[in-house]
């Protein structure tokens, strides 16, 4: 009976082993920066040479692998993968009222609902690419009929076949003079700031609620639509906006234009 029962444990270790991968081994993947080594690569929906193809790579191109499936790697979905989300899924939370082409355009918009679809085309018939939570926000970059087509989001990917990844890539990049935009802007010119987005409270008796502090250690302090920016905490974003506060501040102001996701 002893010897009946140590044979079934044996058994359904190896069956697991081969049957449930990924939830045995998940933990010893470290996801890293990879290099595209060859032009013309497929970025695909799965992990087989016969699923759809989302884009095309190019050599040299950087993309990043956060996990692995036998000869696939899979990563995050680069800028010029196409996406789709329903509108009906969408609030929008920023308009463009500057230009009289784009006049009253969706910038970008929250997601009102959880475990939302991200889809390879504008129909619901397409290949799910990710999924949102709740109060995510996304960036609008066409509006098409019942969908946006959107920037690809943090939480959407795609498989590349390994051996057009090279695992270890150094890069050197030219070292640009920094200038700090405050110091050669006055009062109401618009400014585009990158850096990641954080709670404060009310500033000056204005609605500032966040601040955004930059690679710098520059503070700015942003005025925009709170539960917006309350979606972007501690998410990295570029911010273009007006300055609204006296340019010798410590802290500027600046009143959100757009605000675009990073990460």
């Amino acid at each position: 009976m002893l010897s009946k029962l140590k044979t079934i444990r044996s058994f359904i270790f190896f069956v697991s082993c081969f049957i449930l991968p990924g939830s045995i081994f998940a933990n010893d993947f470290t996801a890293f920066t990879g290099q595209i080594n060859t032009s013309g690569i497929n970025l695909r929906v799965d992990s087989t040479v016969g699923a759809a193809v989302i884009c095309t790579l190019s050599k040299g191109d950087l993309i990043e692998v956060v996990g692995e499936v036998y000869d696939w790697y899979k990563v995050r979905l680069p800028k010029e993968a196409p996406s789709y989300i329903k509108k009906n899924l969408l609030e929008c939370n920023n308009v463009n009222a500057d230009f009289a082409s784009s006049a009253g355009k969706c910038l970008s918009a929250r997601v009102i609902k959880d475990r939302v679809n991200i889809r390879l085309g504008p129909s619901e018939s397409t290949w799910i690419l990710g999924k949102l939570d709740k109060a995510t926000v996304v960036n609008i970059i066409a509006d098409e009929g019942q969908w946006y087509k959107v920037a690809p989001a943090y939480q959407s990917y795609g498989w590349v076949n390994k051996k057009f990844i090279n695992k270890e890539v150094v890069v050197f990049k030219k070292q640009e003079p920094t200038v700090n935009p405050v110091d050669s802007v006055k009062l109401g010119d618009q400014l585009v700031v990158e850096g990641k987005v954080s709670p404060y409270g009310i500033v000056l008796w204005r609605k500032a609620t966040h601040k955004l502090i930059t690679p710098e250690n520059k503070i700015y302090f942003l005025k925009g639509d709170r539960k917006g920016l309350d979606s972007l905490n501690y998410h990295k974003v570029k911010v273009t906006g007006k300055l609204i506060s006296p340019v010798q501040s410590k802290y500027p102001i600046l009143q959100i234009d757009i605000i675009e996701a990073s990460n």
